[in-house]
């Protein structure tokens, strides 16, 4: 009945807008050229990696490490941990917990102790970058446009007597212009739209649109709390992002049927979307039309966070086009041979979603006999194809996490579904070596399909080519993530080459994953679960200034990315002499971290110049990553994301980097001499959390201070608590 009422709302919405009561040219023109990579902009960075290092037996015999009883006291510690013997690593929690990294390694300072620098620092520098970055172009660039568009949009409809586009714009205007009123025909239901958002409160029926959208993801998160003018951009791009105008209906309809509209309504959504994209080709704005000011802000959020998952305005326009020609009557959306000429169109040439994300609630039924066909998730997500105006993006890792739940992953021996992914299942397709050995000790990979999905994924990884691994900013750091993954083997050091280690790396992997989510918040599209129905001693060596995680192709890589950031924002005239010189000073710290770290591989001393550097850590990465912006965004290291939705559990997986630990290393010098190093490395926590209360980072950090966290089991074997 509830359905029905709200269909019912939507056709009333709409009946002024029909094939007698308007005429007009719509304009389809040939597709223009839009990004469809950004990997122009990348160049490498050349790097050397020559694994000689001088080997020592583990298990170690500590009375050998000549300044470890120091170390150790700097990390708290005042007896040698197991993990040292074993491992020839341990880490620890700082006894005053910290998110910032240049107090951590102020409070080494003057100790003359060997610092250690772990590769999550270079890539924890990569996220303030791009999450402060971002929100600065997102401020004083794309909102601006943003609202042009939308106001524009607005009247066109609105005159037009198109009420269903004309609400969908004035939701959006609502929160972009403090001055703004619907029109009175449209007042109401507006509102209740926009309550339904500032409520989040969970799955509910559209007033505009008529099924179920899940309004908890209407929770501003990630940068998007360090103003009220970014809380107002994060909500409209939310409901651009996920709003679907749906291209199939049909009955019956439904959560759980085989459609999520009826044929009529289905229709009239793809009509009122392409009178959306004909509107960004006929509008024009300083002499130029409405849609290249909608390209500038696709291209520039793609260059970040991906493209689209969904069709949108380049796939529309060129179906259109291809159905009726460039320019069209008006009255030739309301033909039953376009509707369908348009369908077959897309279903022949066009790829719909890969990721299903909530959409309408859509439930997944069982076969007769009780089971559930994988195959039904491909069924899914083509109940959901439609047109978003700026969809949210694709991400492989979304798709990751998308098919390693029901209904793609069937039960286990227990009979048990699995209806909430892991951030191990991600690390597992990247061939992580701990997430594999991790997800088969604790019976994961026993859940039907999900060996031949992780085999998949695994070969979709493998198969990305260097122009599909650099098409986008979100890309390069992922491949950074698949660098810092590889296994290493005889000639790196020790305790490099322990299993232990492969689980401080996966932590590291998992940590920056998380980062790299909480800055694309906004615009990656989250994968939901379908329902279910001391001073040394004179006589002893001197300490060194310290160790570099040695991974240069990892600091290369961070540089290339940095790199093929600036030209990117240079292009678009988005850059400035500070950002200029941030990007200098940053890619100075990588490069000095890229060729200490090559010389320690290759078994060479270090200068008293790279010496010096060591010594000056802080202030040298002070230097690089200080923002005189005003932002919640500074240098913590403690952010979390929501990255999956399950309905069953109406919950969702929140995956987070928290405080700093400290981590001892020990590992032999050029000269022969048996050291450790300490140094900050990135902590990371993962856990369920109802979808009604998805967490910002100021929430998450109160849990911290609070003791209210506790790590994956998994992290035991080298963190002594």
């Amino acid at each position: 009945m509830k359905i029905i009422l709200f269909i019912a709302v939507f056709l009333l919405l709409n009946a002024s807008c029909s094939a007698d009561s308007f005429e007009e040219n719509l304009h389809f023109p040939a597709e223009e050229t839009m990004e469809e990579s950004f990997s122009r902009f990348y160049t490498p960075v050349e790097f050397n990696s020559n694994p000689r290092m001088e080997q020592i037996n583990l298990p170690i015999a500590t009375d050998d490490i000549f300044n470890l009883n120091s170390v150790l006291q700097l990390g708290g510690l005042y007896h040698v941990p197991e993990q040292i013997n074993e491992n020839g690593f341990v880490v620890v929690p700082i006894s005053n917990p910290t998110d910032n990294p240049v107090r951590a390694f102020e409070r080494l300072e003057d100790r003359d102790q060997p610092i250690y620098v772990s590769s999550g620092i270079p890539l924890h520098l990569l996220h303030i970058f791009f999450d402060q970055i971002l929100q600065q172009v997102e401020t004083e660039d794309l909102y601006p446009d943003l609202l042009i568009i939308c106001e524009e949009l607005y009247q066109s409809n609105l005159s037009r007597g198109n009420l269903m586009n004309a609400s969908f714009f004035a939701v959006s205007l609502v929160f972009l212009d403090e001055d703004f009123i619907p029109h009175g025909s449209i007042e109401e239901i507006v509102n209740s739209e926009v309550s339904l958002m500032r409520e989040h409160a969970g799955f509910s029926f559209s007033p505009i649109f008529g099924y179920k959208e899940d309004y908890s993801q209407y929770v501003p998160r990630g940068h998007y709390t360090a103003s009220e003018e970014l809380e107002n951009y994060f909500m409209v791009m939310m409901y651009l992002g996920r709003i679907t105008f749906i291209l199939h209906g049909g009955e019956p309809f439904g959560p759980d049927e085989e459609f999520l509209v009826s044929e009529g309504v289905a229709e009239e959504m793809t009509q009122a979307a392409l009178l959306l994209v004909s509107d960004l080709n006929t509008i024009v704005i300083d002499e130029v039309p409405l849609k290249y000011k909608w390209q500038r802000i696709y291209e520039i959020t793609a260059f970040f966070a991906g493209f689209a998952d969904d069709l949108s305005v380049p796939q529309y326009q060129t179906a259109a086009e291809e159905v009726s020609g460039e320019l069209i009557e008006s009255t030739n959306l309301f033909e039953q041979s376009f509707y369908e000429d348009f369908t077959d169109f897309i279903a022949e040439n066009l790829e719909g979603p890969a990721i299903y994300s909530g959409t309408g609630a859509s439930v997944v039924n069982p076969e007769v006999s009780g089971e559930f066909d994988p195959a039904e998730l491909q069924t899914l997500l083509s109940k959901t194809t439609g047109f978003r105006f700026f969809g949210q993006r694709y991400t492989p890792d979304s798709e990751m996490l998308g098919k390693f739940v029901f209904p793609n992953i069937s039960v286990n021996p227990s009979g048990e579904q699995r209806f909430m992914p892991s951030g191990l299942d991600v690390a597992a397709s990247f061939r992580c070596a701990a997430a594999l050995e991790i997800i088969e000790e604790d019976g994961t990979v026993l859940f039907g399909n999900y060996c031949a999905t992780l085999d998949s994924m695994q070969t979709m990884v493998d198969n990305y080519t260097l122009e599909e691994w650099h098409s986008t900013l979100y890309m390069c750091w992922l491949h950074s993530l698949e660098l810092l993954s590889a296994p290493r083997t005889e000639g790196y050091p020790n305790f490099m080459q322990t299993p232990a280690w492969d689980r401080c790396t996966l932590s590291t992997f998992l940590a920056s994953w998380a980062m790299l989510r909480h800055d694309t918040i906004l615009y990656a599209k989250q994968s939901y679960t379908a329902m279910s129905g001391c001073a040394p001693n004179r006589n002893e060596p001197v300490p060194s200034a310290g160790f570099v995680e040695p991974v240069p192709e990892v600091y290369a890589e961070l540089r290339a990315t940095l790199q093929m950031a600036q030209r990117a924002l240079e292009h678009y005239n988005l850059s400035d002499s500070d950002i200029t010189n941030r990007f200098k000073n940053a890619e100075s710290l990588l490069e000095t971290l890229q060729l200490i770290a090559e010389k320690q591989l290759a078994g060479e001393m270090l200068t008293t110049t790279d010496a010096d550097f060591l010594k000056g850590f802080a202030g040298y990465l002070e230097n690089a990553i200080s923002w005189g912006a005003t932002t919640t965004e500074g240098l913590e290291t403690s952010l979390i994301a929501d990255v999956h939705t399950d309905q069953n559990s109406s919950s969702v997986l929140e995956v987070a980097s928290g405080n700093l630990d400290y981590c001892i290393v020990v590992y032999k010098r050029a000269d022969g001499v048996i050291e450790a190093a300490i140094g900050p490395v990135l902590s990371y926590y993962q856990f369920n959390q109802p979808m009604s209360n998805r967490l910002t980072d100021e929430t998450w950090r109160d849990m911290l201070s609070e003791g209210e966290t506790e790590r994956p089991e998994w992290t035991k074997t080298y963190i002594l608590e």
